[in-house]
């Protein structure tokens, strides 16, 4: 790839299908206005709520339609950025969305605090007098659960008209890192490759190691450059989420988020204090991997002479896959889920055009997938040849699925689904799809192809997440200290951190590798990188199970994945038969780390 073309110039098959939003600019923004318009419908049942069953149910469900209303607008807003980061007119609309967000959340603040103040008894009475507030049950019982949290009416439109300006950070890092952010071109065979948030995953992986040197520095240079500017927006960030927790009076940031995240979580301090401890146990796994990838790649011991930029790289090519190969792939290697699963993933990848793949200037960094009840489950990457890519597909179309089928199953006040949760239903595709590459793998060097993708996936959720879920926890301790952030500070610890992983098996560029703080938009919403690492372990035992026992677990899987947020995260992971609680689960998915460490020595040994 010697550069790369306008958003407009891709061909229509690479981008997704947004028109079932809005087709165009102009009916977005007549959408935008009538949601502001119709916000003024949630005043007169202020003060009401107790009064009868039917005006509790009304203020419910004229809240959630203008919730959807308003979401719909700013999802819409949103996908447009995230493509072409640099068109200042869907930056503005992101902007303006947000704000009408916030309104949203602040006419409607009155209403928890009042259903709160209204005695169980009169509920039950309220319940028994209109039926359609039975469905509110769980609901209700979550919102008992943050009743310490929720302050009163006023202060609560004021925190919900504060959650705009004060969410900020993380669209000025956006803006940074995506508009403003440039990267030095590599040179290779005469040509000038092109280095972008995009690309840079291809290039990483290239054949030949000057490109992925110059590749890896480029990038990392690229984000030193904005250093002391990212490093503020994270401090703002984190600073903004502690005083919610002050606000809201929890006694500290990662209680706040293991309560509560976008649904009712409760979730124990344990299942994260499990992950760090069984990650730390398993670091000599980790270290066992970097010394065979460095014999691999020819180093002597005992001198680490495998630069930082080298050691992830694959020690064979990555077979060539075309998007349409890849879908055809991961809908074969799903068809142990049946036709009810892999019937509307197909549709979604080859018909109705879920998925954004082209690689365009502008574009932003990453995957993910996003949609709301009655949209599509739409995808957002950027495509190369080969199983990186597919693996990388196969995981997004895991959120994409548990979506479909939770929105498609539950009423709206239950369609989303925890955080916590998440990660296992995008990790269990890749499981998936990669027990059956490796089942019918008919060489040594295509089956090492595949665990070198394997390594990749163990790589990012089992290294460096829970990496930066201790890295994280310590910048919310500091913040809540009184202390403050700096980029120098930034890189040192997060490079030390790094270095205690790799086990003296890599040279390290500190500067560089410390840098990789600032390529995780993750950071900017609140522990949320740990539940990376719970959610791999747990998809790996479950897939484990279906491959073993049949259409008896694909069943409860499938069940898993259609219950949202109708019960608690830890819940819904023991209808599929895992229990977080323990740290058996994590240690289950360290187990499965050690068992393709042990079959790469077998390949390289």
């Amino acid at each position: 790839m010697t550069s790369l073309p306008k958003r407009t110039e891709l061909p229509k098959e690479q981008t997704w299908n947004l028109e079932p939003l809005f087709a165009s600019e102009s009916q977005w923004q007549s959408a935008l206005e009538r949601v502001s318009a119709s916000i003024q419908a949630l005043e007169p049942f202020a003060g009401r709520l107790a009064e009868s069953g039917q005006t509790l149910l009304a203020a419910l469900e004229t809240r959630e339609q203008i919730g959807l209303e308003a979401s719909k607008v700013t999802m819409y807003a949103s996908l447009q950025q995230s493509t072409d980061g640099g068109n200042a007119l869907y930056t503005s609309m992101l902007s303006q969305a947000r704000a009408v967000m916030a309104q949203v959340a602040a006419a409607a603040a009155y209403i928890e605090p009042e259903i709160l103040a209204i005695p169980a008894e009169r509920l039950e009475a309220l319940i028994a007098q209109e039926p359609g507030l039975a469905l509110y049950r769980h609901y209700f019982e979550g919102l008992r659960l943050r009743q310490p949290h929720v302050r009163s009416a006023e202060v609560e439109a004021v925190l919900a008209q504060a959650s705009d300006p004060l969410g900020g950070h993380s669209a000025t890092a956006s803006a940074a890192t995506n508009a403003d952010m440039t990267f030095r071109a590599v040179e290779f065979g005469g040509q000038q490759l092109a280095v972008s948030h995009s690309s840079i995953g291809e290039l990483l992986v290239h054949p030949e190691a000057a490109v992925r040197k110059a590749a890896w520095e480029s990038y990392a240079d690229g984000h030193l450059a904005f250093q002391h500017t990212l490093a503020s927006t994270l401090q703002g960030s984190i600073k903004s989420y502690v005083f919610g927790t002050r606000a809201r009076g929890y006694r500290s940031s990662l209680e706040r988020a293991l309560s509560v995240g976008r649904t009712v979580n409760n979730i124990p301090r344990s299942v994260f204090d499990n992950l760090l401890a069984v990650f730390e146990a398993n670091l000599p796994t980790w270290h066992r991997f970097w010394q065979l990838r460095r014999k691999a790649k020819g180093g002597r011991l005992p001198n680490p002479d495998v630069p930082l930029y080298d050691a992830p790289a694959p020690l064979v090519p990555s077979p060539r896959v075309s998007f349409r190969e890849a879908a055809e792939i991961i809908c074969r290697g799903m068809e142990p889920l049946g036709a009810e699963y892999v019937e509307p993933m197909r549709r979604g990848l080859l018909e109705e055009r879920w998925v954004d793949w082209g690689q365009n200037i502008g574009k932003r960094a990453g995957a993910y997938s996003s949609g709301l009840k009655g949209t599509f489950p739409y995808i957002f990457m950027s495509w190369s040849d080969d199983l990186f890519s597919l693996s990388t597909l196969a995981h997004e179309l895991g959120h994409s699925m548990h979506s479909y089928f939770s929105r498609n199953t539950q009423p709206a006040v239950y369609a989303n689904y925890s955080l916590f949760i998440a990660e296992v239903a995008s990790n269990f595709n890749q499981a998936l799809v990669r027990a059956m590459l490796l089942r019918e793998a008919k060489t040594p060097e295509y089956k090492l192809a595949v665990l070198e993708e394997a390594f990749a996936n163990f790589h990012r959720y089992l290294f460096v997440m829970p990496t930066l879920a201790k890295f994280e926890k310590e910048l919310y301790e500091r913040i809540e200290a009184g202390g403050a952030l700096s980029a120098p500070f930034l890189n040192a610890r997060l490079a030390e951190l790094f270095s205690q992983g790799y086990g003296g098996a890599v040279e390290i560029d500190p500067e560089r590798l410390g840098s990789g703080w600032m390529n995780f938009s993750h950071l900017y919403q609140p522990f949320y990188v740990y539940q990376y690492a719970t959610g791999i372990a747990a998809a790996n035992a479950l897939a484990q199970g279906v491959l073993e026992q049949g259409p008896a677990a694909a069943q409860r899987y499938l069940q898993f994945l259609k219950v949202g947020d109708s019960v608690y995260p830890l819940e819904a992971l023991q209808i599929a038969g895992i229990d977080m609680t323990r740290p058996e689960p994590v240690e289950r998915g360290f187990a499965v780390l050690k068992a393709m460490v042990d079959e790469l020595e077998g390949l390289v040994g």
